[in-house]
């Protein structure tokens, strides 16, 4: 295994990683903004509410894109160690 495919492997590894994480991340910033935005009109200034919509809606969301996620990782995972047997 050269020193390229050594850094192939680690830069596909973390754009695997912000792929998978992005829109769980995106989805969380967005709750927080139109909730953000729904306390500020209405003056409610409770940090609990805002968390626990947070926490549901990211949930779900890991929930519905769990089975995509995994396709992705094994995906990177069968490439990884398929090199890794090749070096042997």
């Amino acid at each position: 295994m050269t020193p390229e495919t050594i850094t192939t492997l680690a830069n596909e590894g973390l754009i695997l990683a912000m792929l998978l994480s992005a829109p769980l991340v995106g989805a969380a910033a967005l709750i927080g903004l139109l909730f953000g935005i729904v306390q500020a009109l209405t003056q409610l200034q409770d940090q609990t509410t805002t968390f626990a919509i947070k926490l549901v809606v990211v949930l779900g969301l890991l929930l519905i894109l769990l089975p995509w996620m995994g396709v992705q990782m094994s995906g990177y995972g069968e490439r990884l160690f398929t090199l890794i047997v090749e070096v042997r």
